[in-house]
């Protein structure tokens, strides 16, 4: 009689779906964001101890390490933007990033800032070169594929040396990301082909050169109000980013409180467990599906072979998490560039990190290993000071424009020599 009841309730539930589906969903989609509003108040009143406390270490990880490693490149990135050195220096990398990977030359400044500063810097600087017209809606999509990486310092200096103390497995960790990034650029390449590009008139690389370089002698622009608006946009750009920081880390911190993130990771079938992914491993992965930086250190401190670990932390890395996606879609709203695609890229370049990772890790195992000893009794390491962390993020940033000015200066060097011997 039960199974009678039981299975006629749940034909009446499909019934009552299936004839009142769109009303359905379209109740859901409006009633989703407030009922996990209420949820979330909930917890905060179950668990205001947890609250206060994760949103304290929220605000300390967004003053002490993301605002003076950020905040240089996001002023650096606008003014060489707005000020029109970037449109120069694409013009140079154009033959570079056309053919690898179907982006003009001037998305060669994201991907490098991307790659030595952090998230989100290269979602920042897609969104103004789109927003300046210097690249397409599906150009701006591709690019943000592969742009938006974590930085050397997180991942060298927090990671590897500050949670695992084996400043060796930063560089394969750091390898593995990158490498990982260029192999979904070039595979994004091939994303909406099909589509027709406006036609430009055919020049030369030389005359291109005079163009941007007119450009830059006809622009009319106040030092200091450009510098203002450079700083000013920076620093609200930073404090959303704040606001991010720390609400995901009190909602993983009181997921792990309240106990939800064990018990679905307890849900999951055994046979990941054949492959070394305990129930610490992948309450770690989970939570790091959320917010990276606590999925990491849950991952560090599981009972697993250390290859395990590296894999499972550099797939999270790969990914970014929900708090770094939610930081890149308010980088890019008002842009027009659609999420989608950058949310398959990081999910490819998550996976292609945890496998390039176990490669390396195959391959050098013994390297790591034989280097960590040196640094086995060595806790204080990573200095975590604001100072250092701020001189760091500025040298990068002066790295990166004196590499790009030195490649530019060499490449007019050659051409224009080489356009002198052919006169002669």
């Amino acid at each position: 009689m039960n199974y009678f009841l039981f299975t006629s309730f749940i034909a009446f539930c499909l019934t009552f779906y299936f004839c009142n589906k769109n009303k359905i969903v379209l109740y859901i989609k409006k009633s989703f964001l407030p009922i996990c509003a209420i949820l979330f108040i909930i917890a905060l009143i179950v668990f205001p101890k947890t609250a206060v406390s994760s949103a304290v270490k929220g605000i300390h990880l967004w003053l002490e390490v993301v605002f003076p490693s950020l905040f240089p490149f996001f002023v650096a990135s606008q003014l060489l933007n707005r000020s029109g050195f970037i449109g120069f220096a694409g013009v140079i990398m154009e033959p570079i990033m056309r053919p690898i990977f179907n982006i003009p030359g001037c998305g060669s400044f994201a991907l490098a800032m991307g790659i030595v500063s952090g998230y989100p810097i290269g979602a920042s600087i897609t969104s103004d070169l789109k927003r300046q017209n210097l690249i397409s809606k599906t150009e701006a999509e591709r690019l943000l594929t592969f742009t938006n990486n974590s930085g050397p310092l997180f991942i060298m200096g927090a990671v590897a040396v500050g949670m695992f103390n084996m400043p060796s497995a930063g560089y394969l960790l750091y390898i593995s990301h990158v490498a990982a990034s260029l192999t979904v650029g070039f595979i994004f390449r091939y994303y909406k082909t099909s589509e027709k590009s406006p036609k430009k008139p055919y020049l030369k690389l030389s005359q291109k050169i005079k163009i941007e370089l007119k450009r830059l002698k006809n622009s009319d622009m106040n030092t200091f109000t450009l510098f203002g608006e450079c700083i000013k946009n920076s620093i609200s750009t930073i404090l959303a980013i704040g606001g991010f920081i720390i609400f995901f880390s009190v909602l993983i911190n009181i997921m792990i409180s309240s106990g939800i993130s064990g018990w679905v990771c307890s849900t999951v079938p055994a046979l990941l467990g054949k492959l070394g992914l305990g129930p610490q491993i992948l309450e770690g992965m989970f939570c790091g599906f959320f917010e990276i930086t606590t999925g990491a250190n849950l991952i560090n401190s599981a009972n697993a072979p250390l290859v395990i670990k590296l894999c499972t932390v550099s797939m999270i890395i790969g990914w970014a998490g929900l708090s770094v996606h939610a930081q890149v879609l308010s980088v890019i709203n008002g842009s027009n560039i659609s999420a989608k695609p950058y949310i398959v890229g990081k999910a490819l370049q998550g996976i292609l990190s945890g496998l390039y990772t176990f490669t390396g890790y195959k391959l050098f195992s013994s390297f790591i290993h034989k280097t960590s000893l040196v640094f086995a009794n060595s806790k204080n390491s990573f200095s975590n000071n604001w100072m250092n962390i701020l001189e760091s993020s500025l040298h990068s940033v002066l790295s990166i424009s004196a590499i790009m000015l030195i490649i530019t200066a060499v490449y007019l060097c050659t051409t224009t020599f080489m356009a002198r011997k052919n006169l002669f």
